[in-house]
């Protein structure tokens, strides 16, 4: 059992024996003075009792004893615990009575308050009921909110919740509210929350145990509620919920006196069933004698006065009633991503129904990912098991049971190697090919940074209150991660934590720990979002073969069938034309290259597409004649193709080039800024219709840029194959967003280019921004139909030094791969290298 279930205790698990007995062995064995191996084991057994009571009655609330030859499950062992009260006499396990032959010899009889039954059993007399009842106190309009309460949250509760209203409110509405007699929607709702008070107890006093009042803003976790209500005793006048004692500006104006204080009505008040028998027959009076507006004041004051209890004075009440104190706080929990939210069992605000979806979502979102991290834990015991019983394993299991370790993955030669990620608590430092060296957080990487760190942060508070000390989290000094595509997530984080002492002498030290963790992959699910429509797939598919721009070249074969129901004539719609916007100046080689590559691609194939070259007539375009005379020449070739020369003038500026270029369309025109250095193929035209998306969304495709072939190849250039990608020969461009794909109209509500950026770069950049800025979605992804060509960069020392240091950057990045620049000067430099003891090829990287 040391191997199986014992791991899963959360608690200490001890093997007595008698004295004498060897505890050197590696179980936690205890040798109990004065007892030997004789059976019958009763001496064994008080004894062991005794032991337990010297030196662990302080530490532990339960105590379990048990034959060496049982198997416990320690999960459900600890729920089952949590749910009862441990301060009650309890004594639990499977009832006997003993054989039949020994009924009667025994000495055995029924206890006080259990009463002799059939076959002479002892059953109890009367059965308890251990159900809640929760109500709202809202205004008429408040309905929508109701609505938002019973489509989440109000399903998980067991019991029931009502709604409490004013007198004449409509309760014809789908959702359970109680128009209360003789009160109205005035604000504060003093009256309405003592009326309900009173209705529930003249309805419900003894149907249930526990009543909670709480607002209609409220989220409430069914779940944790209920294990938290039976572990208490409802026989005893207790009255829970967060202690409050006024603002700063209230203090000593609440008629309150020294030590004493009231449950907050925001995130919910609970009375036991003793409470409001007490308090409602003088509810009268309390109206009557009131101090405040407050109506939790007053509620408070009234239970006080005459249950003879106050709100109970308890650190843990703060973190299971959650309210809000965000600084600018906006009606409704921002912060999801943090432990505290986790903890609670109320939360408090959530103003309107989109709010509490919100919420609801990502409560059940992190049931979800429990229910995963169960399903990893049933893998990997029962790989463990195998191993044990020498049973075979499904492959399944062996592939998800791998238990956590950082060398799951053995690398064979150095490609292999996962290399880690420096991280802050801002920032991402990167050593990786085609990965900028620094980069901000993404909102996806800072959710899962955050979600980690909660989740570390609830196993170290798991016996947080046995051991009378919280642990909170307040920042990522910082952290190595990678990605292992075949088991999951690998962390290595250093955590600075607050270390708080409730019991006995209060200590807060702050403290740093290391953590090394691995999120692991569960079962792959496939989902989807939305639901196909079947007719409409298949005419989908019996259109004509060039319509079909989802379906690769190969699945195009299979196309020519019928579906059952599906129209036999064949319709092809028409394809969105694409305007091609090039700015030019000089770069006549370049050019001619690239109308020859046009040609192959959107001219002889008839492509809906229009190029438009942007050519710039100043002095400094020596090359301005023969640019316009080749244009003459491929419209004399293909007089039905669309091509325009437009005219700019002034000093080259891409900016400004674009700016005029599109100013020529209507804002339903589809625009392509494109560079004389690139060559795409025609699946790039579809993924650039289909990617960006009028009003929605604009496409920013990550393209690849080649590395000198020179260099590259030592000088042997092979023929014009630039579609080659491996980490030798280029790199992607994940920091430039020069080429896109966007609707005119997109492009003047975000407000186009600034056209006063002269020279090379900064404007894509300032554009990406503005994208960004005016709430459109941004759509990025490796594009491997579009290849930046390399050429010689020139960088102008008269240009703004931010975009002269940008240029000699790029500039830089396209010699050659870390690697391949490496090994030139160790040849050159170190005379005992040998390329070929180090020579791994290339890796493809699409």
């Amino acid at each position: 059992m040391g191997r199986t279930w014992s791991k899963t205790i959360p608690g200490q698990v001890q093997f007595f024996s008698s004295e004498g007995s060897d505890t050197s062995v590696p179980i936690p064995v205890v040798a109990l003075r004065g007892v030997d191996d004789s059976y019958p084991p009763q001496k064994k057994s008080f004894m062991m009792l005794k032991y337990m009571h010297d030196h662990y009655l302080d530490q532990y609330e339960w105590f379990m004893r048990a034959d060496d030859d049982v198997y416990i499950k320690g999960d459900r062992l600890e729920s089952f615990l949590r749910s009862l009260n441990s301060s009650e006499p309890l004594f639990l396990g499977q009832t006997g009575l003993g054989t039949t032959e020994e009924m009667g010899k025994l000495a055995g009889r029924c206890s006080a308050g259990w009463c002799r039954t059939s076959g002479s059993v002892c059953g109890r007399c009367t059965p308890r009921t251990r159900t809640w009842r929760w109500g709202a106190a809202c205004a008429g309009s408040r309905a929508c909110s109701a609505s938002g309460l019973t489509r989440t949250w109000s399903k998980t509760i067991p019991g029931q919740v009502q709604f409490f209203s004013s007198e004449g409110s409509d309760t014809s509405v789908p959702i359970p509210v109680v128009a209360l007699r003789g009160v109205d929607d005035s604000y504060p709702p003093q009256k309405k929350s003592f009326m309900m008070l009173k209705y529930m107890h003249d309805h419900y006093l003894d149907q249930y145990e526990w009543f909670m009042r709480a607002d209609d803003d409220v989220y409430i976790k069914g779940d944790r509620l209920e294990s938290f209500l039976r572990s208490l005793n409802s026989s005893e006048p207790l009255f829970l919920g967060q202690t409050g004692l006024g603002t700063t500006e209230e203090m000593g104006k609440l008629a309150l006196e020294p030590g004493e204080n009231f449950c907050m009505g925001g995130p919910g008040v609970i009375m036991s069933r003793e409470v409001l028998r007490r308090v409602v027959p003088h509810i009268g009076e309390c109206l009557r004698e009131m101090y405040t507006t407050h109506e939790d004041v007053e509620v408070g004051r009234c239970v006080r006065r005459f249950a003879g209890v106050q709100c109970v004075w308890s650190y843990e009440m703060q973190q299971l009633f959650y309210e809000n104190y965000e600084q600018n706080k906006k009606g409704y929990i921002r912060d999801l991503h943090n432990s505290k939210i986790h903890r609670a069992i109320t939360l408090h605000p959530n103003k309107n129904p989109p709010y509490q979806y919100r919420l609801h979502s990502y409560v059940l979102s992190r049931r979800i990912a429990a229910l995963r991290h169960r399903t990893v834990q049933l893998h990997r015991e029962l790989v463990l098991m195998g191993r044990y019983s020498g049973t075979e394993v499904q492959k399944e299991d062996l592939q998800l049971g791998v238990p956590p370790s950082f060398t799951r993955f053995q690398p064979r030669q150095r490609e292999e190697v996962l290399e880690w990620e420096f991280l802050t608590g801002k920032h991402l430092y990167s050593a990786a090919d085609g990965q900028p060296p620094r980069r901000g957080l993404d909102s996806a990487q800072r959710e899962a940074l955050d979600d980690i760190v909660m989740q570390v942060m609830e196993m170290i508070n798991a016996n947080a209150k046995a051991r009378g000390r919280v642990i909170d989290f307040k920042e990522v000094q910082y952290g190595y991660r990678r990605v292992n595509p075949m088991y999951g997530a690998e962390y290595i984080l250093d955590l600075l934590l607050l270390y708080k002492k409730h019991k006995g002498k209060k200590v807060t030290v702050p403290v740093r720990r290391h953590a090394y963790l691995q999120q692991s992959f569960s079962r792959t699910q496939f989902v989807e979002h939305e639901e196909l429509d079947a007719q409409d797939l298949a005419d989908r598919i019996n259109q004509e073969s060039g319509s079909l721009s989802f379906l690769s070249n190969s699945l195009k074969k299979l196309v020519p069938f019928q579906l059952p129901g599906s129209k036999n004539e064949h319709r092809e719609p028409k394809e969105t034309k694409i305007n091609i916007l090039i700015p030019l100046s000089g770069r006549f080689d370049m050019f001619v290259r690239f109308m020859g590559h046009f040609e192959k691609t959107c001219l002889i194939p008839s492509q809906n597409v229009k190029l438009v070259v942007l050519l710039f007539n100043s002095d400094s375009n020596p090359d301005k004649a023969k640019q316009v005379e080749l244009m003459r020449d491929y419209r004399a070739k293909y007089p039905k193709a669309d091509m325009q020369v437009l005219p700019v003038s002034g000093e080259f500026s891409r900016a400004l080039a674009l700016e005029v270029g599109s100013s020529q369309f209507s804002n339903e025109s589809l625009l392509f800024f494109c560079d004389v250095d690139l060559v795409f193929t025609a699946e790039f035209l579809q993924r650039c219709r289909a990617n960006a998306v009028l009003g929605q969304q604009i496409y920013f495709p990550i393209i690849f840029s080649q590395y000198d072939p020179k260099i590259v190849y030592s000088g042997n250039v092979p023929s014009d194959n630039h579609f080659a990608f491996t980490q030798k020969t280029g790199f992607w461009r994940n920091y430039g967003f020069g080429i896109t794909c966007i609707y005119k109209g997109d492009l003047v509500r975000v407000g186009g280019f600034d056209v006063s950026i002269q020279g090379w770069g900064l404007e894509d950049v300032d554009l990406f921004n503005k994208v960004v800025q005016a709430g459109l979605k941004t759509f990025r992804s490796q594009e491997v139909g579009v290849v930046h060509v390399h050429h010689p960069v020139f960088c102008d020392p008269n240009l703004d030094p931010k975009q002269y240091k940008m240029c000699l950057g790029s500039k830089a990045s396209t010699y050659g791969s870390t690697q391949q620049l490496a090994e030139m000067w160790l040849e050159k430099n170190d005379p005992s290298y040998s390329k070929s003891s180090n020579n791994n090829g290339s890796v493809r990287t699409a």
